[in-house]
């Protein structure tokens, strides 16, 4: 799976067993998100769960509750224990399985359990869960039947014994986390004693982000309506999308509002269902049952697409005449592209770039090599810029020119280049290409 990224966002889970917390410090620690425990089984409430709800969303952090399962139990019981539990409580971040004991058990017993979990609460809430476990459990425990969920993964030391390594490791089942819980013995501004920690993948963090929601006007996700917002809208609108349905205004931010209305119309109206613009509980029903007659074997199964946008795209060039393909898994060809071609890159798997239209494969261009050229660095900036690139693994020359306003010159290409740009960008530092 892949390996850590500074650009990723830093999420901790929290239970009564961390205490009283100060949210405010907490928030001021580079804390963005916050995982809390609501429930475990089928009686168990964690008592701290409603006061760590108000105070990290008082913070302005992004909420999420996970429930420790126990797999010989009823999967639907569980689901509604945690919703009741829940009550009018409005998350920013999935609910979360956490499934870490297999209580005796076989495989696929644990594996026909989470699905079940899964399955109900997204029904339920129209939010696609995320699968919370132990690095260790996957293996023994798991089938592939659970990989359409996303992963959020726990591992404290690799191969070598150190804490906080790259990645996880490898998987049978997922070939990326959602995210990654590198420590359990973290500590954080506003904690006594020591907390889990976590990355967040910035690609996953995007694709569910709507902002910072209010802690008022709640209602059960399955019933939204205009005026809304949150998580449960912009799953919404990803659908709405998925099935053809135009949001070419405002797409899918989380908002729901005149655009979204009138999509949920035209959705309802062409499945003869009553046309209000309310996405009640027959409307997300029909949408799901749509979604899972379209899926595509094909695409289920596709690599993660990093998606560079046009401020991090870059120039490659064509080593022979190659083959432009439909899908991340480079196949079904359908044009090419001749040989010394330029083009641009907008995102990458681990074999293929994404380029307009399709994908091409890595192996088969060159990318073009190009200067950033910054202003005003000093010896610290200078310092610390070497820092980055080696720790980086960039073999390229950095060259300062010491005359005048300091300033410094680096010729870079693919990636390399992708990564000086965001580390500039992130400095604040001036610079031109």
């Amino acid at each position: 799976m892949q390996n850590r990224n500074n650009q990723n966002i830093k999420v901790i889970d929290v239970s009564h067993h961390n205490g009283t917390i100060d949210w405010a410090k907490v928030a001021s620690d580079g804390v963005k998100g916050a995982y809390i425990k609501l429930t475990e089984g089928t009686t168990f409430l964690d008592k701290k769960s409603y006061d760590n709800y108000i105070g990290a969303k008082n913070a302005g952090l992004r909420v999420g509750f996970y429930h420790f399962a126990h797999a010989d139990n009823d999967p639907i019981a569980e689901v509604n224990f945690f919703l009741n539990k829940l009550g009018s409580m409005k998350v920013d971040l999935p609910h979360c399985l956490d499934l870490e004991e297999n209580k005796g058990k076989t495989k696929a017993q644990v594996t026909a359990f989470a699905v079940r979990w899964m399955e109900y609460i997204e029904k339920k809430t129209s939010i696609t869960p995320i699968l919370y476990t132990g690095y260790s459990f996957i293996k023994s425990n798991f089938t592939s039947a659970v990989a359409k969920y996303p992963l959020w993964v726990a591992r404290y030391s690799g191969s070598n014994g150190s804490k906080g390594f790259a990645n996880p490791g490898n998987t049978a089942i997922w070939n990326r986390w959602a995210m990654f819980q590198y420590t359990d013995q973290g500590k954080v501004k506003g904690i006594n004693g020591n907390v889990d920690i976590n990355e967040m993948d910035l690609d996953f963090f995007n694709s569910i982000n709507t902002g910072v929601t209010v802690v008022e006007n709640n209602k059960p996700s399955a019933q939204l309506q205009q005026g809304d917002s949150g998580l449960a809208v912009k799953e919404l609108q990803q659908n709405l999308t998925k099935l053809g349905f135009d949001l070419s205004q405002h797409g899918t931010d989380g908002q729901y509002g005149n655009e979204t209305t009138a999509a949920v119309k035209a959705f309802q109206e062409k499945y003869g269902l009553t046309s209000t613009g309310k996405a009640d509980e027959r409307t997300l029903a029909k949408m799901m049952e749509l979604l899972k007659g379209i899926s595509n074997p094909i695409e289920e199964s596709l690599p993660k697409v990093t998606s560079l946008g046009d401020k991090y795209s870059f120039q490659v060039k064509a080593k022979k005449d190659i083959e432009v393909y439909k899908y991340a898994n480079v196949t079904e060809n359908f044009r090419t592209i001749k040989k010394d071609t330029i083009f641009s890159v907008y995102g990458y798997t681990y074999a293929a770039w994404a380029v307009p239209g399709g994908f091409v494969q890595i192996k088969d261009v060159e990318p073009i090599s190009v200067t950033i050229k910054t202003g005003g660095l000093s010896k610290d900036m200078e310092a610390e810029f070497r820092a980055f690139l080696k720790n980086e693994g960039i073999d390229s020359e950095l060259h300062v020119n010491a005359i005048g306003n300091p300033s410094a010159e680096i010729t870079a290409a693919g990636l390399d280049f992708v990564k000086v740009k965001q580390f500039l960008d992130k400095k604040g530092w001036y610079y031109k290409q």
